[in-house]
């Protein structure tokens, strides 16, 4: 243990009452330690090269489909009063920058603003790299309170993922909390079980448990931090829809998939990794979303749910074959091939777009037609 992160994660836990800290703080720690952690480090996370794929990576397609319904979304707006698109932990840029080459057509509605919210100064930078030349002004942000209050969208794609959550195990007839203390014998990180740590996690805990009554060791994840991230949006938020695109589902659909074993995980390098606390700040780690979740907190602060269907579903209903060609193109690297194939992976049966929710929340919308069809 001699890894700068792992040294302050372990004077953090020695100091810490019982020698032990929620997995929560380890992850918040491993993932966004500001020099050391996963996602603030300078190293490429995404695609080939990096730890794991998201639908960006398959071309140009998906931010042009998904800036496509932000299209249809926003006609719910004023015609006379400019409005704004957020994108929140955009990673490279990728997602923006298909977007904004729909919303810079000027089909049915006004151009919005744009506006990034990043933490991570690698990620920024690459994304202002990327969209540089972007047909729409770009600016960048560090909290959602410095943005002027427009009708808005706020999207985010594969980010509530990957805020801290806690992890819960039923023992004995009710719930115990898995911490992280120190094996000093071999010099690692360790799961121990211990009470819950906070109450309002063992109430959350208990809600879930109307879907069945858990068995001896099974495990499920409580994310405070999605609780807190949707609430602090939706309260900042006066009208316009807050879109999150995530793997995950309703909690009968996690519990069905993960067979009470829990869906914590990491990666590195396309792989599984098998112990999780062995090497913080060197690989991803991650949990199914709990779309149920997501519409209980945001119900709490006034967002009402708009829609909620797969990636699959939301994009045909959007309209990404409108800009799919299925001409008679041999050349299998041209464009008109590229895109064919990445329709297939992000709309059809099988693919991606099969593992992926979409959820969309909105407030101060007169609207009650529930549609995001173009």
């Amino acid at each position: 243990m001699g890894d700068e992160l792992v040294e302050a994660i372990t004077a953090e836990v020695m100091d810490s009452v019982d020698h032990r800290i929620p997995f929560a703080r380890f992850m918040e720690r491993a993932l966004y330690h500001p020099e050391q952690g996963y996602y603030q480090r300078d190293r490429q996370k995404i695609g080939r090269e990096g730890d794991f794929y998201t639908s960006t990576q398959v071309g140009d397609l998906f931010g042009i489909a998904i800036g496509r319904g932000l299209n249809i979304l926003a006609q719910n707006f004023p015609l006379d009063q400019p409005w704004s698109v957020i994108e929140v932990g955009g990673g490279d840029g990728r997602l923006m920058e298909g977007v904004v080459q729909v919303l810079a057509r000027k089909e049915k509605v006004a151009q919005p603003r744009i506006w990034m919210i990043e933490s991570s100064p690698y990620h920024r930078r690459l994304q202002r790299e990327r969209l540089s030349e972007a047909p729409l002004s770009v600016k960048w942000v560090s909290k959602i309170e410095e943005i002027p209050q427009y009708p808005t969208i706020v999207l985010s794609n594969e980010l509530i993922d990957a805020l801290p959550f806690h992890r819960l195990r039923w023992r004995n007839g009710d719930w115990r909390e898995i911490w992280v203390s120190v094996d000093q014998e071999r010099s690692r990180f360790v799961e121990v079980e211990g009470p819950v740590s906070e109450e309002q996690i063992h109430h959350m805990a208990k809600e879930k448990e109307r879907i069945r009554l858990p068995e001896e060791g099974d495990e499920i994840e409580i994310s405070l931090s999605g609780r807190t991230w949707i609430q602090n949006v939706g309260s900042w938020l006066h009208q316009g829809f807050i879109l999150t695109i995530d793997y995950g589902g309703i909690d009968e659909e996690i519990r069905e998939l993960s067979r009470g074993t829990g869906t914590t995980r990491g990666f590195q390098k396309h792989r599984i990794v098998e112990d999780i606390l062995a090497s913080p700040g060197e690989i991803d780690l991650t949990a199914n979303v709990s779309f149920t979740s997501l519409q209980t907190w945001g119900e709490e602060v006034g967002l009402r749910s708009y829609w909620y269907g797969s990636q699959s579903h939301y994009l045909l209903e959007t309209g990404i074959l409108d800009e799919v060609s299925f001409g008679q193109d041999t050349d299998p690297f041209s464009n008109e091939a590229k895109r064919r194939r990445a329709f297939r992976q992000l709309a059809l049966p099988g693919g991606m777009g099969d593992s992926y929710r979409v959820l969309i929340q909105a407030k101060g919308i007169q609207s009650k037609d529930v549609s995001v069809r173009r």
